[in-house]
């Protein structure tokens, strides 16, 4: 039986203690990684063996009393916890179809079964299941690198203004504050004129870092475009986001960026707050801590302003 585990972990379900004493001799039988059997006779116990630690594998049988195979099958998928091998006394084509189409990684009879019919479907199985949770990996990866900005590493335009959505709502539902930054970086077009587009490039992307170590993780930065940026603070009222936007100001103020020739230079931000009130849109709330920074850059640059 190959597989990449050293040890396996599997919770053997079924009322009857005849087929869980067959099942775990079975299993010993089999050989390859190490096996830890958990039996499990009851709903408690099943319970407490899918929920209390990790599972690599469930065997279980369709026949069970309070709660059927069939039911905790659609549960197990449903939450993603283990592969499953169904299990039933008296096997049928119809049953075994129906057990694959609702999610089981295998399907066995109880007749006839042997340790080499074992290990081969649930070698199956967890090679299924491994495909699978690489592909759902894969998948995630893909919708995350979707929504990321590659040059700075932060939310992209799409993804920052969905989230700025999705913050108003929660705002309106739950009545909690947050707050908006616009930022700009100042005089970037003479940066690029001055030391070319790939210094521009990690000027960019120092910023997209800078702003990461001065956020926490509930609140969301991304690059709206060109050298411009939103920050949303969540549950952070005008007071505190002041706090938070001169904080990133003062990091970038103090960073030191350097040309291609490895000469050290700086650069600084503008940045505009507005805090969300009832009835605002992304776009009007956007649009306060727009004037905001350009208030910001009327009155001299490296600065915060706030609309209100």
């Amino acid at each position: 039986m190959k597989t990449r585990k050293s040890l396996l972990k599997i919770v053997v379900c079924d009322d009857d203690p005849a087929d869980r004493k067959l099942a775990r001799l079975y299993l010993r039988q089999i050989a390859g990684p190490e096996i830890v059997i958990v039996e499990a006779g009851e709903r408690e116990e099943i319970e407490s063996a899918l929920y209390k630690g990790r599972v690599d594998l469930v065997l279980m049988d369709i026949d069970m009393p309070e709660k059927s195979g069939t039911e905790w099958l659609a549960e197990i998928v449903k939450k993603q916890l283990a592969p499953v091998v169904m299990l039933t006394g008296a096997g049928s084509e119809e049953m075994a179809v129906q057990s694959l189409r609702r999610g089981a990684a295998g399907y066995l009879s109880k007749t006839g079964l042997s340790p080499e019919k074992l290990g081969e479907t649930i070698e199956s199985a967890l090679e299924q299941w491994r495909r699978m949770q690489q592909s759902k990996a894969d998948q995630e990866e893909l919708e995350r690198l979707a929504n990321i900005d590659s040059l700075t590493g932060l939310q992209n335009r799409r993804a920052i203004l969905r989230r700025l959505e999705e913050q108003i709502k929660y705002a309106k539902r739950y009545r909690e504050e947050f707050s908006l930054v616009m930022l700009d970086i100042d005089h970037f077009k003479q940066v690029n004129d001055r030391y070319g587009h790939l210094v521009g490039d990690d000027v960019l992307e120092r910023l997209g870092w800078i702003v990461r170590e001065n956020i926490r993780g509930t609140d969301s930065a991304g690059r709206y475009g060109g050298e411009e940026f939103i920050v949303i603070l969540a549950r952070c009222p005008l007071s505190a986001a002041l706090n938070v936007a001169e904080r990133i100001r003062q990091s970038v103020e103090a960073a030191r960026m350097e040309d291609s020739r490895g000469r050290a230079f700086g650069i600084t931000v503008s940045q505009g707050l507005a805090a969300y009130r009832e009835g605002d849109s992304a776009q009007s709330l956007i649009a306060r801590a727009d004037e905001g920074m350009y208030r910001a850059k009327e009155n001299g640059r490296n600065r915060v302003e706030t609309w209100e």
